[in-house]
């Protein structure tokens, strides 16, 4: 007998999530697609070369823009896998970055900052160890794509962190208000 009906399937821990979601859909996607657009941006010079000023310049500038678009939208995808209970959310204070603002806005810009100080601190070190006359368009794209891999990762992680520490926040008020109401009626 065939199931014509879904079954549902148990929630993934918040840890198990979070690492699907970090390292693969926001780490190495974004790492894919900021690395294919440099090429498609730099097709037309193919001779082109990026010394310690450039490639921190660019990857700045990226981290700044990743960090806070990835944001943008991953807070209502993540919203929504929370709704339809494809993961539980951790016990208060743990497996999420305790540090995120707890408005928007606020958290919008400082995974920004966050992305943008961790890809621009990897790119200068990185730099460092690259050839002093500069690398190739190809190399540059490379390269990119593995910073923006990371940074995409620790974006999703501060997100993540924003969605998940609001959600169990608006639980306890939740239930800081049920009680009330129970104290109320008793």
């Amino acid at each position: 007998m065939a199931k014509s009906a879904k079954t549902a399937s148990a929630p993934k821990s918040f840890k198990s999530y979070a690492l699907n979601k970090c390292l693969i859909g926001y780490g190495v996607v974004n790492g894919i697609i900021n690395g294919a657009i440099f090429a498609a941006i730099n097709a037309g010079a193919p001779d082109a070369m990026f010394g310690m000023h450039d490639i921190v310049h660019d990857i700045a500038f990226t981290g700044l823009l990743l960090g806070m678009l990835l944001f943008a939208c991953v807070v209502p995808l993540t919203r929504m896998d929370l709704r339809h209970g494809r993961f539980s959310l951790p016990t208060p204070g743990q497996g999420t970055f305790a540090l995120m603002p707890g408005s928007y806005v606020g958290s919008l810009f400082a995974t920004g900052a966050i992305a943008l100080v961790a890809m621009t601190g990897l790119s200068a070190v990185a730099s460092l160890f690259l050839p002093a006359a500069g690398i190739s368009v190809t190399a540059m794209m490379l390269l990119k794509g593995v910073l923006c891999a990371l940074g995409g990762a620790i974006a999703g992680w501060c997100t993540l962190s924003f969605v998940v520490r609001a959600q169990q926040q608006a639980d306890a008020v939740a239930a800081a208000m049920a009680a009330r109401t129970a104290e109320a009626a008793a």
